[in-house]
């Protein structure tokens, strides 16, 4: 978990930043000069975001790989099986990189997401300045403050949205980047004891069960599948996490 929170910091750090940039916004400024100021403070922060993203990924999805697979091994163990104990062949090593590429598009998808919110964000400064231009005729005193307010405050209604999701919800980039990191190490994890478990000729496993399982996950807990779906009289196991933040893990299982 210590792991998984330094990304996770990083995240919420950033929001923070993103939040004070456009806040600081001067709308006295002329436009052209907002607009550089605000897209350039937030490319600058995406662009670390995106650093720091690759540089924990590159590390930290082959370390959870390798705990999956070494869990399979144990868990076999306990079944009285003796698992093949060699190291990650090229099968493997392809397998990690896939998993590292695909959540590394997740992540810059969110990103993107910010960058796309900071120009929204530019937009409805800009025609609030021009508003109150219209209105009071300077952007001075009261009408200044006008703006710097609703800017405030649009900002703390809004956020930086990292995305909206098929159901409409939207998605702050620190609490995306939470779900994303949480999502990953668990796909991780349970293709390298899937992958394991293949390696070694077994396809049935048990849905691990846990107290705190949602109403999602309840139904897999406990039972039976095949991994390939090949195996007959079971349905084929479900991709792993089953959910956004789900914790299931597949155990070997052997039939009586």
């Amino acid at each position: 978990m210590a792991n998984e929170s330094r990304l996770i910091n990083i995240y919420r750090r950033a929001t923070r930043q993103l939040e004070t940039t456009v806040r600081r916004a001067d709308p006295r400024k002329p436009i052209i000069l907002i607009r550089k100021v605000i897209m350039g403070d937030i490319n600058k922060i995406a662009a670390d975001l995106e650093r720091e993203t690759k540089n924990w990924l590159v590390v930290e999805i082959p370390q959870e790989y390798k705990k999956g697979s070494q869990q399979a091994v144990d868990d076999a163990s306990k079944l009285g099986l003796t698992f093949d104990k060699t190291g990650f062949g090229q099968v493997h090593k392809e397998a990690i990189q896939a998993l590292t590429e695909d959540a590394y598009l997740d992540f810059a998808s969110g990103i993107e997401g910010v960058r796309r919110a900071g120009r929204g964000f530019v937009s409805d400064i800009v025609k609030k300045k021009i508003n109150e231009r219209i209105v009071s005729g300077q952007l001075e005193g009261k009408a200044l403050d006008n703006v710097k307010r609703e800017v405030k405050q649009l900002v703390e209604d809004t956020g930086f949205t990292a995305l909206v999701d098929r159901g409409g919800k939207h998605w702050a980039i620190d609490s995306y980047a939470e779900m994303l990191v949480r999502t990953h190490v668990i796909k991780a994890n349970g293709e390298g004891t899937r992958n394991r478990l293949l390696s070694n000729q077994v396809d049935l496993v048990e849905i691990s069960t846990h107290a705190t399982a949602c109403p999602i996950c309840q139904p897999y807990e406990g039972k039976v599948y095949s991994l390939t779906g090949k195996s007959g009289g079971y349905e084929k196991a479900p991709e792993l996490p089953i959910h956004p933040n789900c914790r299931h893990s597949y155990m070997p299982y052997i039939e009586d």
